[in-house]
């Protein structure tokens, strides 16, 4: 008799990929983020991410109801983070861990490009327990400064259905960009919507 074929066992996590180095490759690490331009605000300080932020940037994707196009199962997120992660070295973007003053980790900002962007996006993810303080502006706000007067352009793609988003993106400053949102329904089936950021002085609310 032919012995029953058993199922994979899948790996044990944490995965190894995503458990903080030590010793040399720690501080080549800690080097690199050191590079990555950290902005301060009355109650935030955006900060290079770390591999200990992981875990709840796939939470925060794995909450996902489809305005990012998700949920993302772990070993997506895992790509996402590290696409964004790369931005850094390769377009000089990428992604920010958001602080509050205290040092708690409130969420993320991503400033980069995705595989079917046209041009660098702006996004914000708070933690469900810091939403409705504020701190998505504040933090967005920096970002959107820093990104304004060091790009060519810069936007926020949102769902038709992340009122949430688009409420935000219009206190920012950010307005819709209809000849944007027509060209890309050429090739995109799904809806989006381009809001545009508007260059200001550093230091403007």
């Amino acid at each position: 008799m032919t012995a029953p074929m058993s199922r994979p066992m899948s790996r044990p996590m944490p995965r190894p990929c995503t458990r903080p180095p030590t010793g040399a490759p720690a501080a080549r690490a800690a080097t690199l983020r050191a590079h990555v331009p950290a902005l301060e605000g009355p109650r935030l300080r955006l900060r290079a991410p770390r591999l200990g932020d992981f875990d709840a940037y796939a939470r925060l994707l794995a909450e996902d109801t489809g305005h990012m196009g998700g949920p993302f199962a772990p070993d997506a997120a895992w790509a996402d983070f590290c696409n964004y992660i790369a931005g850094w070295m390769l377009q000089g973007t990428g992604l920010w861990a958001i602080d509050h003053r205290d040092g708690h980790l409130v969420g993320f900002i991503t400033l980069g490009l995705e595989w079917d962007d046209e041009e660098p996006e702006l996004g914000w993810m708070l933690l469900p327990e810091h939403r409705g303080q504020g701190y998505a502006q504040e933090a967005a706000g920096l970002a959107a400064r820093w990104g304004c007067n060091r790009l060519p352009g810069l936007v926020s793609y949102i769902a038709p259905g992340n009122t949430a988003s688009q409420r935000l993106a219009a206190r920012l400053g950010a307005r819709r960009d209809a000849d944007a949102e027509a060209r890309i329904a050429t090739w995109e089936p799904d809806p989006v919507q381009v809001w545009r950021h508007a260059p200001r002085p550093e230091g403007q609310p």
